[in-house]
């Protein structure tokens, strides 16, 4: 007696319904295609221009229930034996270490997933015919019969090619059928983006131009990371760290099964698990490489995951930028400072398992634990976390570099541009720009040189070029109308007189050839840039604001768009904002540009703060930060940006007046606390946020600084000190066997509570400033001339003034004050810390 184990057609069904996204399904497909020319490589079958074509159909297609999703490729085809085996759900005929896809499980729900029908077209190229079947599931449901109806079809029938495997689905599935919406689902992305999702899940494969996708008629082009050239490095107290590091190592290898892929005795010859005698050895081999991109991101960054060409993951974040500790604790690592992060990468793991729709590695697997350890270490990215001084992974080298984006420039390798003194970064709109050219490929775009141009910028005033005299070559001041050397008109004009015509000198009021007047004979009256007002053709003056004829408004919208940048934290993008009554205002665009020069008006000898230029649902805002209104009143930008906004409001809204709360005062408050009430909001939690990140990074600093010759502080530490720092080091989980190794290291100062870094600096403050911890240099030398005691006298002002600032960090971080002065003081105190430390 017997069971029969044959399972019911409604499997079939049942398996289309598996969890799995539209662009998935298709990739399945494409896997097989892919599998094919594989397959003939190792068969030694050539195969010419191998291609995979994909035609989707329309949303009309749908709708009326017509089109087809075909693909067809060029690869070796089946026979029909072969091809019986092929579409059977579970079987495999490819072997499971160097393939993608697997006619079976993925092809039947794939294709089940997208629609009800599925023909099924492939020959050989030594075949006569095409042999054709189809896979209709509902038929198949009703008659309880797995048994399909094989057509064989003479080649000279189908114009379809010699050879390889044509899939075509189609009966889309009703609405109501859960699997309707994967077909619509995956038109509605529209032919652009599927284009570049498969462009950049097979990028390994398309960049090697050996096997071409089309879908609908255009190819697909593989994605190319935005990163800096592996010649580019920051400079840091260990060295220079490069921003790409390159990898091709074999960490492992093992015997496994042809068959059924278990992994053998190194004395066994016969699998004890399917009795097979195929056997290979496996290398664990990890290529790729991780880098910098050249932009930082909220969402575009993170670490592709390819197994045998195909991305299975892409910009992976939770498994290189967490750490979940022994514990089950889950720190996360990075971006800890912003939610921008620009750290990227393609990691080949073609060792490591898949699970069986290939949506994500396995990753409880021994093989992706070793990966982990290779690519980022078995510790925390962050130095103060436990076993962070013995990772030495590449993730770790390149995280340590580049985790911050706060000194623009070589500093941290990021674009800017130099105003008032110090670097500030490039706007996002600049950065898009940059990035559209890439992809376009133009040169310096596509290579960073262009970019790079922008990093160096950052670090120094441009330099103004000194124009060169055609004629003899020599260099001459920008204002030089004549060369210098050789007396070449560089800046000229023609002489008026039509009968001389002669070229001269662009201030001269005569003709040096015939004496004519110069003076332009203007016949037209006009109009006055500062006040518009009209004015008579003679008239030197304007009539009403006394400007002269012909001056240019510098507080022209263009003029003022020429001479900025524009600044990202202040501008608001579609910024809505609730009136009082209860309703909402219209969407605004507000863009806020920081002015190089003063913003003086013409028309008198003062400075404005604020010029605004507004356009329906748009405003453009310049601002001169070194305007008093800022410096010295201690008026915030984002207030006097709110006040704009909030004039734009209220003359916008009917309610113009008081009624109902309807007040200017009132829509200042309620644009702030909409757009900027995590920035000037100052609560304990933030600032003892802000103070603690200060005093990490200078401990970490100091312990870099003094290293071998922090031993000799150790003594020094009191009984309170010390009993702080036994507790510091059992949190970290550090075996307190180690104090002595620690202490010789100068490793200790990681875990002493600040107190101690501040009496460190109070006893030696000579060894952090020079460039040590802090630019700025003690005053020394020149005693004899000015006085020792005076020189003296400089040295112990700055010392107190930066000791002063280390005390309020160090009282607010231990009393936890809430007053709002002292808060203010505290970040004041911080920022003057912060200013002027060595990166």
């Amino acid at each position: 007696m017997k069971f029969d184990f044959t399972p019911d057609p409604k499997i079939l069904i049942a398996l289309t319904h598996t969890s799995i996204q539209p662009l998935d399904a298709l990739c399945e497909l494409i896997d097989n295609s892919i599998d094919s020319f594989y397959s003939a490589k190792i068969d030694g079958e050539k195969i010419d221009d191998p291609i995979i074509v994909v035609e989707l159909p329309t949303r009309k297609n749908l709708s009326e229930n017509s089109g087809v999703l075909r693909i067809q490729d060029n690869g070796p085809g089946m026979t029909s034996e072969i091809a019986e085996k092929a579409i059977k759900a579970g079987y495999s005929g490819n072997n499971p270490y160097d393939t993608l896809g697997l006619f079976g499980m993925g092809f039947n729900i794939s294709t089940g997933k997208l629609g009800n029908r599925t023909t099924f077209y492939t020959s050989r190229s030594d075949m006569s015919v095409w042999v054709k079947t189809e896979i209709n599931l509902e038929e198949i449901n009703k008659k309880k019969d797995y048994s399909l109806d094989v057509e064989e079809i003479p080649k000279k029938e189908l114009a379809i090619g010699n050879h390889g495997t044509i899939i075509e689905i189609r009966d889309w599935w009703p609405e109501g059928n859960q699997n309707r919406n994967c077909i619509l689902k995956l038109i509605q992305y529209g032919m652009p983006k599927i284009r570049e999702e498969i462009g950049r899940r097979y990028a390994s494969i398309l960049r090697e131009g050996k096997i071409k996708i089309s879908i609908n008629g255009e190819k697909c082009v593989p994605f190319e990371h935005c990163i800096w050239d592996k010649k580019r490095f920051v400079v840091r107290k260990n060295g220079n760290v490069p921003a790409c590091f390159e990898f091709d190592q074999v960490i492992g290898s093992n015997r496994r099964c042809g068959k059924c892929r278990a992994i053998l005795p190194s004395e066994e010859t016969t699998c004890p698990h399917c009795g097979s005698n195929s056997t290979r050895t496996i290398e664990e081999r990890i290529k790729g490489w991780i880098g910098i991109q050249r932009f930082d991101s909220d969402t575009e960054f993170g670490i592709d995951l390819i197994r045998n060409g195909r991305a299975i993951k892409i910009a992976e974040k939770n498994a290189f930028f967490e750490y979940v500790d022994e514990f089950k604790r889950t720190i996360k690592d990075y971006p800890i400072d912003s939610q921008y992060g620009r750290i990227v990468g393609e990691i080949h793991l073609d060792f490591v398992p898949v699970d069986f729709m290939k949506q994500d590695f396995q990753r409880t697997s021994a093989e992706w634990s070793r990966a982990m350890t290779f690519i980022r270490g078995n510790s925390s990215l962050q130095p103060t976390q436990p076993n962070a001084d013995s990772n030495i992974s590449p993730l770790f080298k390149l995280y340590q570099a580049y985790r911050r984006v706060r000194n623009f420039g070589r500093g941290d390798m990021y674009m800017g541009y130099w105003e008032d003194g110090s670097a500030h970064r490039i706007s996002r709109d600049k950065e898009k720009e940059l990035y559209e050219k890439f992809k376009q490929k133009l040169p310096g775009y596509y290579d960073d040189s262009e970019w790079w141009k922008l990093v160096e910028n950052a670090d120094q005033p441009p330099v103004e070029e000194l124009p060169i005299c055609p004629q003899c070559g020599s260099q001459n001041l920008k204002e030089d109308e004549t060369c210098s050397v050789c007396g070449y008109i560089l800046q000229g004009k023609t002489c008026v007189f039509e009968a001389c015509g002669k070229y001269i000198p662009k201030s001269a009021i005569n003709c040096p050839h015939c004496g004519a007047d110069q003076t332009p004979k203007i016949l037209e009256p006009w109009i006055c840039e500062i006040c518009s007002t009209k004015n008579t053709a003679n008239a030197s003056k304007c009539s009403k604001c006394g400007s002269a004829k012909g001056f240019k408004n510098p507080l022209s919208e263009d003029n003022l768009l020429n001479n900025s940048e524009k600044i990202d934290s202040l501008s608001c993008s579609n910024l809505i904002v609730r009136y009082p009554d209860g309703e909402n205002s219209q969407p605004i665009q507000v863009d806020v540009y920081a002015v190089r020069t003063p913003m003086q008006i013409p028309t008198s000898r003062h400075t404005t703060p604020i010029i605004v230029e507004k356009s329906v649902g748009k405003m453009s805002v310049f601002l001169d930060h070194r305007h008093p209104v800022f410096s010295q009143y201690n008026v915030s930008k984002e207030h006097m940006i709110a006040s704009e906004i909030a004039m734009y409001l209220f003359n916008a809204h009917p309610l113009n007046g008081s009624k109902n709360g309807h007040s200017l005062s009132n829509l200042i408050w309620r644009v702030l606390d909409t757009r900027w009430k995590n920035t000037l909001e100052v609560n304990v939690d933030s600032v003892y946020k802000e103070a603690s990140e200060f005093m990490d990074d200078l401990r970490l600093k100091m312990s870099d600084l003094l290293k071998e010759h922090a031993s000799t502080y150790f003594n020094e530490l009191d009984n309170e000190q010390k009993k702080s720092l036994t507790n510091s080091l059992i949190s970290s989980e550090i075996d307190l066997s180690t104090i002595g190794e620690l202490k010789d290291s100068g490793a200790y100062l990681l875990y002493v509570p600040y107190s101690f870094l501040i009496s460190i600096f109070h006893d030696n403050p000579e060894k952090f400033f020079n460039g040590a911890i802090w630019k700025n240099s003690l005053a020394i030398g020149g005693e004899e001339l000015l006085g020792e005691d005076n020189i003296l006298s400089m040295r112990e002002k700055l010392i107190r003034q930066y000791e002063n600032c280390l005390h309020d960090v160090l009282q607010f971080l231990e009393n936890k004050y809430s007053d709002t002065i002292t808060l203010q003081r505290v970040k004041l105190s911080i920022e003057f810390l912060r200013k002027e430390m060595v990166t």
